[in-house]
């Protein structure tokens, strides 16, 4: 028995081969090498879809789609998203130093040697009253310009090195110059005047140069003021340096009168000037002259300054002046330097030059003394 293909088979078969798909809707288009059967032409139906269009293209019928009406678009606003800010980078973490390598330990220096202490100096010194020309006029004695060379020989006999000398009056000073004046300066000579030039110091000049001197008015005969040297001399040799000042001081006598109020108005003046200058300089003071007096003379300069007598005595809780024959001729010098050899000359040689005997005293200089701590 032969089965004859269902309708639906063949139609499916058909439209395999034939059909085109146009948006949903289907077309048959015949061709000459396929025909459908006329039996089936009845029982397939092919409904159209939205009302098509015929369009001929040559032996096929196209059916074309309406176009589809499309809807108006709405604007549609897209809103942009903020853009996150970037989160910051961490910093890396710094890399850790290395450790510094210890640094050596310096190698101990050898403490440096302390400096040798300054040389020392040694001078002498003297005092000498020679006597004023004016006192020996017509009494039988040598001239006053003749005994004044004799002074200077003393004074190259005795090696002194710096000297106060009283009442050397003008002429016996040129006398001096001439006889010794390429060996010895002069201070204050003839530039105080005929009254100044009688208590004069002189110095050796290989062995001291002058770095000041002045002059202080000390009362005299009957109160009235005379200039009285001082001077800061300064070793050639090491550099330390010394004040000396040299005074006379007035007498009371019958043909003076009574001075003794003067004379003590001088000294205490003298004591002040001592002191004064070692307190604010530091460098060792000597005094010399002839002070018309013995004990309150000793007992006032030591008290009032840091004084020493080169004879010797102290005033340390008492005054206790040198032994006698006491002197009214002086050496003193700061306690801080140290007398030795003090010497009091009245031989044959001194007498013929003088009515005062002549005294000096070598001084040793040693450790600071006559150095300050800025030199």
């Amino acid at each position: 028995m032969t089965r004859t293909p269902s309708n639906a088979l063949m139609a499916a078969a058909a439209c395999l081969v034939t059909t085109v798909c146009v948006g949903g809707g289907v077309a048959l288009a015949p061709s000459s090498e396929f025909e459908r059967p006329t039996h089936l032409a009845a029982s397939l139906v092919v409904e159209p879809v939205a009302e098509p269009r015929e369009a001929t293209t040559g032996r096929a019928r196209v059916l074309e789609r309406p176009p589809t009406r499309q809807k108006a678009e709405t604007p549609v606003t897209i809103k942009e998203r903020p853009k996150p800010e970037p989160k910051p980078k961490p910093e890396p973490e710094p890399e850790p130093k290395p450790e510094p390598e210890p640094e050596p330990e310096p190698e101990p220096q050898p403490e440096p040697e302390p400096p040798p202490p300054p040389p020392d100096a040694s001078f002498t010194i003297s005092s000498f009253n020679v006597l004023g020309s004016s006192h020996t006029r017509g009494r039988g004695m040598l001239p006053g310009t003749v005994r004044i060379r004799q002074a200077a020989s003393l004074l190259n006999i005795h090696s002194v090195d710096v000297a106060g000398l009283q009442e050397m009056q003008g002429d016996q000073y040129r006398a001096f110059l001439g006889a010794a004046g390429g060996t010895f300066a002069v201070y204050p000579g003839l530039a105080a005047g005929p009254l100044g030039v009688e208590n004069s110091i002189v110095w050796r000049r290989s062995e001291w140069a002058l770095e000041a001197g002045q002059t202080v008015q000390i009362p005299y005969f009957n109160g009235r003021p005379r200039p009285m040297p001082y001077v800061l001399l300064r070793h050639v040799a090491t550099g330390r340096k010394v004040w000396v000042a040299n005074f006379h001081n007035p007498a009371s006598n019958s043909k003076r009168g009574n001075n003794d109020g003067h004379r003590t108005r001088a000294a205490a003046i003298e004591t002040s000037l001592a002191a004064r200058l070692w307190a604010e300089t530091g460098y060792p003071v000597f005094v010399t002259g002839d002070m018309n007096d013995r004990e309150a003379y000793f007992c006032r300069i030591t008290a009032g300054a840091p004084m020493a007598a080169a004879n010797g005595g102290s005033n340390d809780g008492g005054c206790r002046p040198p032994s006698y024959p006491m002197p009214v001729d002086w050496i003193f010098g700061s306690e801080v330097v140290d007398f030795v050899g003090y010497v009091r000359d009245e031989g044959p040689l001194v007498r013929r030059t003088s009515d005062h005997p002549m005294i000096r005293a070598q001084v040793l200089l040693d450790g600071l003394d006559g150095f300050l701590a800025t030199d």
